[in-house]
């Protein structure tokens, strides 16, 4: 280090002063990092163990649909659909021949005469239809109708999905509004179904417009909480949530507890630290606002059955189906409280 009487160089001086400030942070970088400060929705990937069965559908669920076709033999005749193409022939009148394709509207452009609808038709009704409609041009006209192009829906249906990133499959998410997008048929609802109702359902649409074809569906994330409901509720079964929900207010989303239910024992079992599994029974009837408390993720809770109720399905299933075998019926005279053995 230069020096000068003893004393450090002015330059030196400077050189440590700036070190000292950019070791305490007070020189602003040119560069910053930014932090999402908004939380990343939670996300389970679904594994063998999960109840996929059971779980009913929220936004932002991820599901897989795969397309499987098998083109064989039909029941019944082909009907055709929007953009079949048909070869319409006049054995005697070859300049009116055309060959021609199923419009949107389900309709046909055919020469001298107003267009014709052959939707859901098959080739021999297209045949005497049109023989009716020439009948007051041509004298007992003979005319054949061969399909041309077929299944065009199919292959339409085949080619968007060639192009897709997943081949014969597509991943689509539940949209806010609890419905999805699929190709070729109107969004489906499947915000508060479970996936073979949704499975069902997108197969009942697309049963119509291609008969061949099947599709599977397959839950891939789910976003957010789940919990468990089951017992005495109108729905059972798993459900997702964006946030907490208390013990009241998971029986509500189940549908409510039925007759049957005892409110005041309900089980909710949760997960501790350890992996061990944690229970406590809590009394509908006595919960508030204020005494109600939060279940944590993946929380079970088990609605009982009431007494009465387990009494009177022990009478149905050891007394009364036994007395009926026998020809005995049972009643009860609540007025007077007896019981009548008739």
């Amino acid at each position: 280090m230069d020096t000068r009487n003893g004393k450090p160089s002015c330059k030196a001086a400077i050189t440590v002063f700036l070190l000292v400030l950019i070791l305490n942070g007070c020189v602003i970088p040119h560069h910053r990092v930014v932090v999402n400060e908004t939380p990343l929705e939670m996300v389970n990937h679904i594994t063998l163990h999960f109840p996929t069965s059971l779980y009913r559908l929220a936004t932002g669920d991820v599901l897989e649909f795969i397309y499987l076709t098998s083109i064989g033999a039909t029941a019944g005749p082909y009907r055709l659909g929007i953009k079949d193409a048909l070869d319409v022939e006049f054995t005697y009148q070859p300049e009116l021949n055309r060959t021609v394709r199923v419009r949107p509207d389900g309709k046909i452009s055919i020469p001298r005469k107003d267009d014709v609808s052959v939707i859901g038709m098959t080739a021999d009704d297209v045949k005497r239809m049109l023989k009716r409609t020439y009948a007051d041009l041509l004298k007992d006209p003979d005319i054949t109708v061969t399909v041309r192009e077929f299944n065009a829906k199919l292959d339409e249906l085949q080619k968007t999905l060639a192009t897709a990133p997943n081949g014969q499959a597509r991943v689509v998410a539940v949209r806010p509004d609890g419905h999805m997008s699929l190709p070729l048929i109107p969004d489906v609802k499947a915000e508060g179904l479970t996936v073979p109702q949704l499975t069902d359902n997108v197969n009942k649409l697309y049963s119509r417009i291609m008969p061949n074809m099947n599709v599977s569906v397959i839950l891939k994330e789910v976003v957010g909480e789940v919990i468990f409901v089951d017992g005495e509720v109108a729905r059972p079964g798993v459900f997702s949530t964006r946030g907490q929900l208390t013990v009241q207010q998971a029986i509500a989303i189940a549908g409510g507890t039925r007759e049957t239910a005892e409110p005041r024992t309900v089980l909710v079992v949760s997960k501790g630290p350890d992996g061990r599994f944690l229970a406590r029974t809590t009394d509908l009837t006595k919960l508030t606002s204020a005494s109600d408390f939060m279940l944590k993720r993946n929380d079970l809770v088990y609605v009982p059955r009431s007494t009465i109720a387990r009494a009177d399905i022990w009478v149905d299933q050891n007394i009364r189906r036994l007395l009926m075998f026998t020809g005995w019926s049972l009643g009860l005279q609540t007025e007077v409280g007896r019981t009548t053995v008739r």
